[in-house]
């Protein structure tokens, strides 16, 4: 593909704000059409692509008319819905370790108040003191 067809291509994709399995297909297809295009135009401009496909900008307002209003919408309620609950699963699980952090700091906490703090130390052979950390 030469870079005239490439530019085109990305101006393209960059129009899709996300590409599940059907614009990815159309995408791919498109990029097919345009490799083609490549080989049969070596030394076209982009103008001579954009003559035989159209604008970018068109091209995506026509994928999306022909895919439909509700069916596009209906994708990004799901999606905002998939959103919502990996946020809301991050949420917990922070929550979590924050409730098995403070468990753990309680008992290290009691361990070292249970932990005896004398200390004997012996300075000569009979002698025995004993002292306080």
């Amino acid at each position: 593909m030469n870079k005239n067809c490439q530019l085109f291509y990305k101006r393209l994709r960059i129009l899709f704000p996300s590409v599940g399995f059907s614009e990815g297909k159309f995408l791919r297809d498109i990029k097919m059409q345009l490799r083609d295009f490549s080989m049969e135009n070596p030394g076209a401009e982009y103008e001579d692509v954009v003559e035989f496909f159209g604008d970018p900008e068109d091209v995506y307002v026509n994928y999306i008319q022909s895919r439909g209003r509700e069916e596009i919408y209906q994708k990004f309620k799901a999606r905002k819905v998939v959103k919502y609950c990996i946020v809301s699963i991050i949420i917990f699980l922070i929550l979590i370790w924050g409730m098995v952090f403070l468990v753990w700091l309680k008992g290290y906490r009691n361990f070292n108040y249970i932990v005896p703090t004398m200390k004997e130390t012996i300075i000569n052979e009979g002698e025995v003191r004993y002292e306080e950390n």
